[in-house]
């Protein structure tokens, strides 16, 4: 029985928004509340170009990363909804026409039959569940939607010009929504070498989604801080060069393959403690390095038979550059969400390979049924870790235990509970793996401080400053810190040069001015 292109992109879509449907019932979580809840920009914009030359987040965070078209669609879900319920449907119709389009892409690059597959496997695929049930996931389903409607068009534009307008409207739609759409230049070369078009025939498509990506570079370095990366750089990449960070994300690349092939085991955190960065050479390396090795010669071997299988790996190496931490560094080592994009490369090689096996169609069709059923229920097992912040700290614990994140919040909770030498215990254990992390540093100061131990509190405190001399809270606490361990003249000094470096932060400012009080004249 055949199958159209129109059935399979609709299949795919209705079966993401069934999947993801479940998180209507999450609330606003972790990320959600620095760029969403707190933002009164969004809640009351005073003009539509205010939304649109605000930073994604907010300043207190560095404000270095541009997104309008997600801030936009979040200030609009604030006038015609509002609660978070409003959000996560919202979230759930980008999750249904990511889908749809990214199958209508499969279809084109082969037939509807591997195309619906595709589709069915990208729907229901748990590492999807980050992108789709937290509310800021949303710029991952944005950035894909406008990602694959450039793809769409720019198939197109033999048939008619016309439709490089639609290459640079959707293009801007996905820069504009995150910066991974960096690579559609290079995808759109891709998709035109898959239906054996010539490089030449791609130039002009191409050129109509590179205008877009550039403007957005330019307006990005007028409204941030920021050029490319979202500003920082993840723990254990620090000091390291081209060729040491691609050596050190070799293993790391092993996650993305049991992510992506096996995910039964996620989680919402990759910090270390869960996940080392080496440079060194280790069996990790040998094993990371086989891996590619082996898809590399299976993806040339079969070339001719199975095309599909060199289009998805190539697509995957495509679009996870931008957060492989090889050219541009980035603030995280790993995260689900930004496999989004990726995972659609590996849903298609594995369609691909599934149709040219010589199987009876009894026989496809039941094991695309068991790995359908399967990824719907981990995927509608995993959604519930983001239905708020207690359910998500549940899952920390319980996914990433090692986590120097995950002993950080546990020690909190410790000192919360009266449990002070277990909670110093975690806070310096969280320290230990994270030494460039001033957080776990700070609150361990101001528990110090609230049981008088004055000493060790400075000593904390100047620790985070060696790491970050602008650190607002230290200087916040380092004062009365020190004017608490009998070091007056030290104290006085810290307090001004706080004031000094601070002037506008009206909590710091009070603090040190209490300190100065304090000291006799």
């Amino acid at each position: 029985m055949g199958v159209s292109t129109r059935t399979a992109a609709l299949a795919a879509g209705l079966l993401a928004v069934a999947v993801a449907l479940p998180s209507l019932r999450n609330g606003f979580v972790s990320d959600d509340r620095w760029i969403i809840v707190e933002r009164p920009l969004l809640v009351q914009p005073p003009s539509v170009t205010a939304v649109l030359t605000e930073p994604y987040w907010p300043a207190g965070f560095g404000g270095v990363t541009w997104r309008p078209a997600v801030l936009a669609s979040f200030a609009l879900d604030y006038r015609l909804g509002g609660n978070a319920h409003w959000f996560h449907a919202v979230n759930v119709v980008w999750a249904g026409a990511a889908a749809a389009l990214l199958t209508l892409l499969a279809c084109g690059l082969s037939d509807p039959r591997t195309g619906l597959v595709t589709g069915l496997l990208f729907a229901v695929h748990p590492v999807h569940v980050e992108a789709v049930a937290n509310v800021v996931g949303r710029a991952e389903l944005m950035a894909a939607a406008g990602y694959a409607a450039a793809l769409l068009c720019a198939l197109r534009v033999e048939r008619h010009r016309g439709y490089l307008v639609g290459v640079a409207l959707a293009a801007a739609l996905a820069i504009a929504s995150k910066e991974h759409a960096v690579t559609l230049p290079a995808a759109i070369l891709l998709v035109f070498i898959a239906r054996r078009a010539g490089p030449r025939a791609a130039a002009l498509p191409a050129l109509a989604a590179a205008v877009p990506i550039v403007a957005y570079f330019i307006l990005r370095g007028v409204f941030t801080k920021g050029s490319f990366a979202s500003g920082g750089l993840a723990l254990g990449l620090e000091h390291l060069g081209v060729l040491q960070r691609a050596w050190a994300m070799i293993p790391i690349s092993l996650q993305w393959w049991r992510l992506l092939l096996f995910p039964a085991h996620l989680s919402a955190d990759y910090s270390p403690g869960e996940l080392v960065v080496s440079t060194g050479f280790t069996l990790a390396h040998v094993i990371g390095l086989a891996v590619w090795s082996a898809a590399s010669w299976a993806a040339w071997h079969w070339r001719a038979q199975v095309p599909g299988l060199a289009l998805g790996l190539v697509w995957l190496i495509v679009t996870v550059s931008p957060v492989a931490n090889v050219v541009i560094p980035t603030e995280v080592v790993l995260a689900e969400r930004t496999l989004y994009l990726p995972s659609w490369g590996v849903c298609f090689a594995l369609a691909a390979v599934g149709m040219a096996l010589p199987w009876p169609s009894r026989t496809r069709v039941a094991l695309l049924a068991a790995v359908l059923v399967a990824g719907a229920a981990r995927t509608l097992a995993r959604i519930p870790a983001w239905h708020d912040d207690e359910a998500q700290y549940r899952a920390l614990t319980r996914d990433a235990p090692r986590s120097y994140r995950t002993l950080w919040l546990l020690g909190k909770d410790e000192f919360a509970a009266g449990r002070w030498g277990s909670g110093e215990r975690l806070l310096q254990e969280a320290i230990a793996l994270a030494p460039q992390v001033t957080g776990p540093r700070v609150d361990l100061a101001k528990y110090y401080g609230t049981a008088g131990l004055w000493k060790p509190a400075v000593q904390v405190l100047r620790e985070a400053m060696a790491v970050d001399s602008a650190l607002v809270p230290a200087w916040a606490l380092l004062p009365g810190a020190l004017l608490g361990a009998g070091d007056t003249t030290a104290a006085v000094q810290a307090a001004r040069e706080a004031l000094r470096r601070f002037p506008g932060d009206s909590e710091l400012v009070q603090g040190a001015r209490s300190v100065l009080n304090a000291v006799p004249r």
